[in-house]
């Protein structure tokens, strides 16, 4: 089957083309007949990497009049991230087709240069609940004229607590657009949003109904010792260093505090969790996508809404706190047709968690073992330096949580703190020599920087 027998005209598939797309996705062929026949409500459930944003995309530009400066079509997304590479794909499908403007607009970005953009003739508003409606607040656009109404995602929007947002911004829309919402799964809290807000006729399209999680994915977990937690995943990432992947924490000191513990190590990683300013999180994005970055150490809620291509493989450092959750994060592998690799490292008493996951997702885990390379010989104490001191504020105590927190060191590993006026030194083993100067190169402490030296001794 073609796009050109789903419907879709000439000058979309031209674009499809371009952009070396030329077989429809099950989705697709499912729900892109269905929107240009009708104008009937649609629920469409497919596990994440399946196409689902072409399956609402493609029909909307073949819909939507270009000539008309209005507001057409709205898709709801749940992170920033999410909310441009949907507005993306509807700039490289309209690429030979009357221009269709499509803006996406979301929170940690000046809502002055949002509105000014909104002047200008906008076809489609792709945008974060939170601040379409501070648009919404301050007359900025309008949802009166639209013929479509997309919640992408939709799943992820509820777990991220978008509910009243939501409420809100469908009770503002014009009632009589067509209303899709797409998910992976199919949480209470979604039933209910599609009870309450479309048609009792509305169609609802299953992907691999009798599957939650993309077949295509290899799940894996690997028993780790006691204190030796950090060691088993270097292990695991030195035999896949020329790959790259997603490590998942359950919170956002736990991601930080990984990706520095592996800085200076055959894989390059960085860290992408709610304490990021806006610039930083979009650095680290494009350090990721541009493959100077070989493993992204990220949170639940940091991870949502992102699409890298070509993901070899997912860690989860920690398990998983509800089944959906592993749904999303193993999702982010496998994607338009690959395969992939999901991890999870677990203790012995967390077998029983794995047990759960096979029953509720329908999936069948392997027990993957790993050698741990032994050091050749004790790594021995070197002794550094540093150019500050009780001037700024470090004392015997707070030094070593100093380190633990900015470099990710361990507090068992520093010994020795000697803090004096102007300098202190420490003594930690010489294999976290990288791991140090690489976290605090560039510090600085009320405007001073912060330079570390080995010293012969103390």
């Amino acid at each position: 089957m073609t796009f050109s027998d789903l419907g879709i005209n000439e000058n979309i598939i031209q674009a499809l083309t371009f952009n070396k797309i030329s077989v429809p996705t099950d989705i697709q062929k499912q729900t892109i007949p269905y929107i240009l026949k009708t104008e009937n409500d649609l629920v469409g459930i497919a596990q994440t990497g399946t196409g689902k944003t072409a399956a609402f995309c493609l029909p909307i530009l073949q819909t939507i009049n270009p000539k008309l400066a209005q507001i057409q079509a709205l898709v709801l997304v749940p992170t920033r991230e999410l909310g441009q590479q949907v507005a993306r794909e509807f700039f490289l499908f309209s690429k030979f087709m009357p221009r269709v403007f499509a803006e996406a607009v979301y929170g940690g970005a000046p809502i002055e240069d949002q509105m000014q953009k909104l002047q200008r003739a906008t076809h489609v508003v792709v945008a974060t609940p939170g601040r379409l409606l501070d648009l919404l607040e301050r007359k900025a656009l309008s949802l009166q004229d639209l013929k479509f109404l997309v919640l992408d995602e939709a799943d992820e929007m509820m777990n991220m607590g978008f509910k009243t947002e939501i409420d809100q911004i469908l009770k503002s829309c014009n009632s009589d657009a067509t209303k899709m919402l797409f998910t992976a799964t199919m949480p209470a809290d979604v039933k209910q949003l599609i009870k309450q807000y479309l048609r009792p006729d509305f169609k609802e399209i299953r992907i691999n109904a009798t599957e939650f999680v993309n077949q295509k994915i290899e799940h894996n977990y690997l028993i780790y010792k006691q204190g030796e937690k950090l060691d088993y995943l270097k292990a695991y990432l030195l035999e896949h260093k020329s790959q790259r992947g997603i490590l998942f924490c359950r919170t956002k000191i736990a991601a930080k505090r990984v990706a520095k513990q592996l800085a200076g190590f055959v894989v390059t990683a960085d860290a992408l969790h709610g304490n990021l300013n806006q610039e930083m999180r979009d650095k680290v994005m494009r350090g990721f996508k541009k493959d100077r970055i070989n493993l992204l150490v990220a949170t639940d809620i940091a991870a949502r809404g992102i699409d890298v291509k070509d993901l070899d493989y997912i860690i989860h450092y920690h398990l998983p706190e509800k089944s959906e959750h592993y749904t999303h994060r193993s999702g982010r592998t496998a994607r338009a047709g690959k395969s992939g690799v999901s991890i999870c490292l677990v203790k012995t008493d967390e077998l029983e968690d794995i047990k759960m996951l096979e029953a509720e997702l329908k999936i069948k885990f392997t027990e993957v073992t790993i050698k741990l390379i032994p050091e050749k010989k004790p790594s021995p104490l070197i002794t550094i330096s540093i150019n500050m001191g009780i001037a700024q504020g470090f004392t015997k105590g707070n030094l070593p949580e100093f380190l633990e927190e900015e470099a990710g060191m361990n507090l068992s590993d520093i010994q020795n703190v000697v803090v004096r006026e102007g300098f202190a030194t420490f003594e930690v083993p010489e294999k976290f020599q990288d791991q140090l100067f690489i976290n605090l190169k560039g510090y600085k402490l009320f405007h001073r920087n912060l330079k570390l030296v080995v010293s012969d001794s103390i």
